[in-house]
């Protein structure tokens, strides 16, 4: 009699998730459908019906993410992208696309650091070598700046001499 209740126990516990998952699934099944369509706006709102549903889905939010770029939500975007990089924290591409969506939504913070780690640290030669790249980009005007001042102190060795104003 044990064996038959675990097993009804199981089957209850898996049918709810199934159900729970199939619930979400079908506005996300309705967003991928929505997408050849080119109906940018209905396969948003499809997503986030979904995501409700399923927060932790990595997957859909960096699809959400690329169909925010489709619709011009670049903010809205790298904050999706962000999302699927904290779920999935093996997901390069989901990362690169962040830090490049930050370096253009004015967050130089966050894309330097972001393509500092993935240029250090990163799976593959690919990402190392494109993170690497994206980061010399963002780098090089802080180094000249640093470079220029550098050179401001060696000629004025006293402060007070600086005129900060020109």
């Amino acid at each position: 009699m044990r064996p038959v209740l675990l097993l009804a126990v199981v089957l209850s516990l898996s049918s709810g998730l199934i159900q729970g998952q199939m619930v979400g699934d079908a506005d996300l099944d309705l967003a991928y459908k929505l997408l050849p369509q080119k109906d940018y706006d209905g396969a948003i709102a499809a997503f986030r019906r979904g995501l409700e549903k399923q927060p932790q889905n990595a997957s859909a939010h960096k699809d959400l993410a690329y169909t925010l770029l489709k619709a011009g939500d670049n903010p809205g975007a790298r904050d999706e992208f962000e999302k699927a990089m904290r779920l999935n924290i093996h997901d390069e591409t989901a990362a690169l696309e962040y830090a490049f969506l930050c370096n253009d939504t004015q967050k130089p913070i966050e894309a330097r650091r972001t393509f500092d780690r993935l240029r250090k640290y990163g799976a593959t030669a690919a990402t190392k070598a494109t993170a690497e790249q994206a980061f010399e980009n963002i780098d090089q005007p802080l180094a000249k700046g640093i470079a220029r001042w550098r050179q401001a102190l060696e000629r004025f060795p006293n402060s007070m001499d600086l005129n900060l104003s020109s």
